[in-house]
């Protein structure tokens, strides 16, 4: 159960969101949390966790529009099944599927089912002081409240996937890490087609550490984007900042990185010049386990992302999004 505002995946300051998945799921392979409990359904190497859920939920503003909000309840039965597997003691293959129906009381024009595939691959090797990731992340998503820019829109169908390596060398107190990636980004249908994408991604950390699981240093993210369609010209951006990761008690975690970025984008069909921005970016996160099965977080994030609308008067290369989350698990 999940007390709060649910976790979206944001397509912000894209290489450096992309290093900090990989740290969190590093972080769970390493500690072994990302591997199902032992007595969990099995099929000789492959374990399996499935689950049955049921939701209610009340929208005062079901097409996410500024004027004439229509709300209504929405009945979501949904199951999920998702399968792991070890096949060497240093990767995890894991592909998971929800099928689900949203039931919309006043407005059945809107049912529909939705099936949200999502398959991970992690292959971590070690060598020495080194450790080598290589990953492939898959995603589809129609949720449409992670992209705060749209309106008069019920879902956002879409498809994204990543793959890629990261480097990890700790030796003795000081860590070095980079990577790299390459990131899709296809809608469903015409509509949004103008937002289908390919990214190139870098990233590099140098820090110290002063304790096994607590470090500070520096961090610098940059990224390629290449749009399939003339509308959205093309961009690059690059970020760079201090962070500290911190091991505060055995129950609390804190993770703190803040900097600058800088965008440039190309012309396009709205604007015929170029353009660029200078903003900031900052990311806090507090976890604490209050016993062995409660833990609750607070994040703040203020991110820039890909903008989403087109069109003369309205169009945005891009947004500026500060967000407040408080989670109980």
């Amino acid at each position: 159960m999940a007390l709060g505002l649910s976790a979206a995946s944001l397509p912000a300051q894209d290489a450096l969101q992309t290093a900090v998945q990989l740290d969190r799921s590093y972080e769970q392979r390493a500690t072994g949390r990302f591997l199902p409990p032992e007595e969990a359904i099995r099929t000789g190497p492959v374990t399996y966790a499935v689950t049955l859920g049921y939701g209610i939920e009340f929208n005062d503003n079901i097409f996410y529009q500024r004027h004439n909000r229509e709300a209504d309840w929405i009945h979501t039965p949904q199951a999920t099944v998702r399968a792991t597997w070890q096949p060497t003691r240093d990767s995890v293959l894991s592909i998971g599927t929800g099928v689900g129906y949203r039931k919309y009381m006043d407005h059945s024009d809107q049912d529909r089912f939705y099936v949200t595939p999502d398959t991970a691959l992690f292959y971590d090797l070690p060598v020495r002081d080194w450790v080598i990731t290589l990953y492939e992340q898959a995603s589809y998503s129609q949720d449409v409240l992670s992209q705060g820019a749209l309106s008069g829109v019920p879902e956002f169908s879409r498809f994204e996937n990543t793959i890629g390596f990261r480097a990890l060398w700790q030796p003795e107190q000081y860590v070095l890490a980079f990577g790299y990636a390459h990131y899709n980004f296809v809608s469903e249908g015409k509509r949004f087609s103008y937002l289908d994408r390919a990214s190139e991604q870098v990233f590099l950390r140098l820090g110290y550490r002063w304790a096994e699981l607590s470090q500070f240093g520096l961090e610098v993210s940059g990224a390629l984007t290449r749009f399939s369609s003339d509308l959205r010209g093309d961009n690059r951006n690059l970020s760079a900042g201090p962070y500290v990761i911190w091991q505060i008690t055995e129950a609390t975690h804190l993770t703190l990185r803040g900097g600058t970025t800088y965008y440039e984008f190309d012309a396009d069909a709205f604007t015929p010049r170029d353009r660029t921005l200078n903003s900031w970016y900052l990311g806090l996160d507090v976890r604490n386990r209050l016993t062995d099965y409660l833990v609750h977080s607070l994040s703040v994030q203020r991110l820039v992302q890909q903008g989403v609308n087109r069109g003369p008067g309205y169009f945005s290369d891009f947004i500026e999004i500060l967000s407040a989350q408080y989670r109980a698990t």
